[in-house]
């Protein structure tokens, strides 16, 4: 006798079940088996695809098409057809009636009505008025075929077509599994061999370790991967920054995307004629094209552009009102912190935002026309170059980036105006811009007080955290890709956490 075939102890039953309830080479149907041995069907499917793989009994998937009564079938049976509702409405009225009469009873099913019970002979038309040319009471042919099918009964191709051309019925797809065992089950019970994982108290008391086989195991082989849900890892480093910023006692403000220029660039003291207001950096909208911005602010920003402000001579320029009016996608998120800063808050305060920005750009491995930057605003006691650079170390080493350095630069809003730089591996990476903002700047929106800001894009310091070569893998949805992808941004002092 050859070798026994190794079969579950769930499997080993099934067949034990169907000893003396199935004829050999006889199809049986998934549902006929669970019936026959009290098992669920999905259990008795699923066993029998592991029995058919090893050869035991023979499996065979059927489509089959039938055909399903429609909601208008099912509403016409309850309520009528509308060429039978005609018909009794027809009798009620001595058998004629006018035709805009019986428009106005039948509703938006007087169409339908009038068509077949016309087409059957039913009615006829005469001098306005429909006319009852059959003896009633009419039942529609279509009633009798959709009640025998609701019974389960044949009906032929003709009808088929007919009431599927009133949409009374549509086809419905089944698949049948059906089972067919070559031999007699308990023939097949000789040919198998129980396999288990593990010996049972049960089974050394009642002796059936003797008919049972321990299954082998490879200990070399790999643990199943699991994935967890988890956020992106670039939404994770969003946050951490969110929460970092929460820790420092920033208070988080929002604003819409979609920007008048004013708030962009004019609040700011960015002349007009400054080449990052062109079409080819910044996003204008066809529709609408422009907003409004406040009377009283815009005419202090034109002081402030024209002639100066707080010992400024301004940019020396004839202001345009309508040019600040146009509508943009923001390019930074400097202008929500000209927003707030409208609003006169008295310090001491912090307050900061994180959002997209967009700016004209070709798509390659390093840039995106979208991408994020956080934003901050300060003022208190003791606010300067040097409290601020003192905040943006803190900032910095709490996102694990113990190594940086600032060095002088140029903003056109902020003076005097600081660069950040981090080392992050063997580079040392531009992430930040920061400084005071310029006096005749704060003059315009009324404010005598210090205002210290800076603000940081996000991708480029992600792209370095994570070693990525290409900034479009920060918005990937590659599952595989993902799942390769730990979550060091979780940096606290320079350690992973």
């Amino acid at each position: 006798m050859g070798a026994r075939i190794p079969v579950s102890e769930s499997e080993y039953r099934l067949l034990e079940r169907l000893v003396g309830r199935v004829e050999p080479g006889k199809p049986y149907t998934t549902e006929a088996l669970a019936r026959l041995t009290g098992l669920d069907r999905s259990q008795v499917e699923a066993l029998a695809r592991l029995l058919a793989e090893k050869g035991l009994l023979q499996l065979e998937e059927r489509v089959s098409e039938r055909y399903r009564l429609t909601e208008e079938a099912e509403r016409y049976l309850r309520e009528g057809f509308p060429e039978e509702r005609l018909a009794r409405l027809l009798a009620e009225h001595g058998g004629r009636m006018p035709v805009e009469e019986a428009r106005r009873l039948l509703g938006g099913e007087f169409g339908i009505a009038m068509a077949n019970a016309s087409r059957k002979g039913w009615v006829r038309v005469e001098s306005g008025e429909i006319v009852l040319a059959a003896e009633p009471p009419l039942v529609a042919e279509e009633r009798r075929l959709l009640e025998r099918l609701s019974r389960g009964e044949r009906v032929s191709g003709d009808d088929l077509r007919m009431l599927r051309r009133r949409r009374l019925v549509e086809p419905v797809k089944e698949k049948a599994t059906f089972i067919t065992l070559e031999e007699p089950p308990e023939k097949l019970l000789g040919r198998v061999e129980v396999e288990v994982g593990a010996l049972t108290r049960r089974m050394l008391e009642t002796g059936e370790w003797r008919r049972v086989r321990l299954r082998r195991y490879n200990v070399a082989a790999e643990p199943p991967r699991l994935y967890p849900g988890r956020l992106h890892f670039f939404r994770q480093l969003i946050e951490h920054i969110r929460d970092v910023m929460k820790e420092l006692g920033f208070v988080e403000v929002e604003e819409p995307p979609v920007e008048l220029e004013f708030w962009n660039y004019d609040v700011l003291f960015q002349p007009q004629y400054h080449p990052a207001r062109s079409p080819t950096d910044t996003f204008y909208l066809r529709q609408p094209r422009e907003g409004e911005p406040p009377r009283e602010l815009a005419e202090m920003v034109r002081r402030a552009h024209e002639e100066g402000l707080a010992g400024s001579r301004g940019w020396g320029y004839r202001w345009d009102p309508s040019r600040a009016a146009r509508l943009i996608l923001r390019s930074h998120t400097t202008a929500v912190s000209a927003r707030v800063l409208a609003q006169r808050p008295r310090p001491p305060f912090r307050f900061f935002s994180i959002g997209r920005v967009y700016r004209v750009e070709t798509v390659d491995p390093h840039h995106l026309p979208e991408f994020h930057q956080v934003d901050g605003i300060a003022s208190e006691d003791g606010v300067s170059l040097r409290w601020l650079m003192g905040m943006l170390g803190e900032l910095l080493e709490r996102l694990g980036l113990r190594e940086y350095r600032f060095r002088p630069a140029y903003f056109p809003f902020t003076e005097p105006s600081l660069e950040g730089y981090v080392r992050v591996g063997s580079q040392w990476l531009e992430v930040l811009g920061a400084g005071l903002f310029r006096p005749e700047m704060l003059a315009a929106l009324g404010i005598d007080y210090p205002v210290a800001a800076w603000g940081m894009g996000i991708e480029r310091l992600a792209m370095a955290l994570y070693g990525l070569s290409d900034i479009r893998q920060l918005y990937s949805s590659d599952a595989r890709f993902l799942s390769t992808i730990p979550s060091r941004w979780r940096l606290y002092a320079g350690a992973p956490v």
